[in-house]
């Protein structure tokens, strides 16, 4: 059972229940907004339809009486709610805000100039034939308004608002980059080539390096770099559309020529170190952080060797490329056609100097590391996933020391998602203990980080914490 010991000064603030308490204020008035502008302009069809004498008398009464409960005040109240949840949560650089905030603010200056004056002259009698016509078109339009509010703030479109937002230097480092261009390069994946704005260089990188990616939305999704390293004028990306994702492939498969998002400077944790000859391995869109490796290790004219594998042909991005510019370098293994590659056969008879580097799903690569230990242990073997490995985690406690929130941690959920319902503000990211954008410092207790994680501590020398993936036996305090 979660036990909340947060003091009563942390829960005003903006990141706890404070927040959530807002936006549900918000939801319920805007829903009663566009039920009441509904309602009127139902009145005010029927008063117009109706071949009773007295209708219009009747529904004007009726629109009077509801006018007359401060109903109007609903929009300055979803207004005021709305401006309060923009600027607690930062939201007011995104255009789909100050689309939906000017819809709302529309609809306001039309009730105050118009539709109350008409309303009040036709629920008092004194009305005439041009106060309903403005009422029933007054009413139209603003419910259309509030339509559109709502709509846009259900979807999120669009990005941010000017260049100056998105050059803006901020702690986390991102820097803003145009698409190029998008190119479908596999069944549901889309390699995206980023320029710096005014074509500036890009940071260099090497083989093995991903970035983040802002998306217009705000949501920030990691993808490993499949360019050439040593091209710093464009930066280039291979996105799987996963339609039953959390919607950050998705939304980046609609990038198109000429956007503007921001990314974090390449961050490598998963390098290539230099051998005698090499054998690639990649399963999936796995082979993005092997492109890069690829491509340098040809230009050196090291050996190398790649052994592909995907469901078809067809899903396996660059498959073409790589089989038509290397010929006798790339081994395709479709497992539809061909099953899955024979690691024993790859592995038995590579020199001790050879390099091994694998990136896919997490059965290739436990399926590999198996076979290295039985076949070739004297083989230098690196891998990487793009999901962490599954185990059956114990629960623990934890306490964000400087707001004081008091969780426990169960088995079924992470320290992440419990921080974030107890209302405690982490940076995340790739959610899979990967870019390291929600780490915290330990202050008490010992973390249990899985093997992917780095070893890495904090400046005063306390070990750090991945909320997204990292566990504890027993009490663990951290710094948030």
């Amino acid at each position: 059972m979660q036990v909340d010991t947060t003091p009563a000064a942390a829960r005003r603030e903006p990141g706890f229940p404070f927040r959530r308490i807002l936006l549900a204020c918000h939801v319920v008035l805007a829903v009663y907004w566009l039920a009441y502008m509904s309602f009127v302009l139902a009145l005010c069809l029927w008063a117009a339809l109706s071949a009773d004498p007295g209708a219009p008398v009747s529904a004007w009464a009726v629109a009077g009486m509801f006018n007359a409960l401060g109903t109007g005040a609903l929009s300055f109240a979803v207004i005021g709610t709305g401006a309060a949840l923009a600027v607690t949560g930062g939201l007011v650089r995104h255009r789909w805000v100050a689309a939906k905030t000017a819809a709302a603010a529309l609809a306001v200056a039309g009730g105050l100039v118009f539709l109350r004056p008409a309303l009040t002259a036709l629920a008092g009698g004194t009305g005439t034939g041009a106060d309903h016509a403005v009422l029933g078109t007054g009413t139209a339009l603003g419910t259309g308004l509030l339509g559109f509010a709502a709509v846009v703030s259900y979807l999120r479109p669009w990005g941010r608002i000017g260049r100056a937002a998105a050059r803006r230097k901020i702690a986390d480092g991102r820097f803003a980059v145009r698409v190029r261009r998008v190119v479908p390069v596999a069944a549901k994946v889309h390699a995206i080539e980023l320029t710096g704005l005014k074509g500036r260089l890009l940071p260099p990188f090497e083989p093995g390096a991903h970035l983040e990616v802002e998306l217009p939305s705000g949501l920030v999704r990691h993808y490993s770099l499949c360019s050439y390293a040593g091209d710093r004028l464009s930066y280039r990306i291979a996105v799987l559309r996963e339609d039953a994702g959390r919607g950050g492939s998705r939304e980046t498969h609609r990038l198109r020529e000429g956007d503007t998002v921001r990314i974090s400077p390449p961050r490598n944790k998963f390098p290539l170190a230099l051998h005698s000859g090499y054998l690639f391995i990649a399963g999936g869109i796995g082979i993005t952080p092997i492109m890069p490796m690829i491509l340098q290790v040809a230009r050196a004219g090291i050996p190398w060797r790649l052994v592909y594998t995907g469901r078809a042909r067809s899903t396996m991005a660059f498959a073409d490329q790589l089989a038509t510019t290397w010929p006798g370098n790339v081994v395709l293994y479709p497992t539809s056609k061909f099953g899955r590659p024979d690691f024993v056969a790859e592995l038995a008879g590579l020199p001790a100097t050879t390099g091994v580097y694998a990136c896919g799903p997490a059965p290739l690569t436990d399926a590999l590391a198996d076979t290295a230990r039985r076949v070739a242990p004297q083989l230098e073997l690196h891998t990487e996933q793009f999901t962490p490995p599954a185990d059956a985690p114990a629960p623990f406690d934890l306490l964000a020391k400087r707001t004081g929130a008091a969780v426990v941690v169960g088995a079924d959920r992470s320290a992440l998602a419990a921080l974030a319902e107890a209302g405690v503000p982490v940076r995340s990211g790739c959610e899979i203990g990967v870019c390291g954008a929600c780490r915290l410092r330990v202050v008490e207790g010992r973390p249990d980080n899985p093997e992917q994680v780095p070893g890495e501590t904090a400046p005063d020398g306390a070990p750090l914490f991945y909320p997204c993936v990292g566990r504890a036996r027993g009490r663990l305090v951290v710094d948030a």
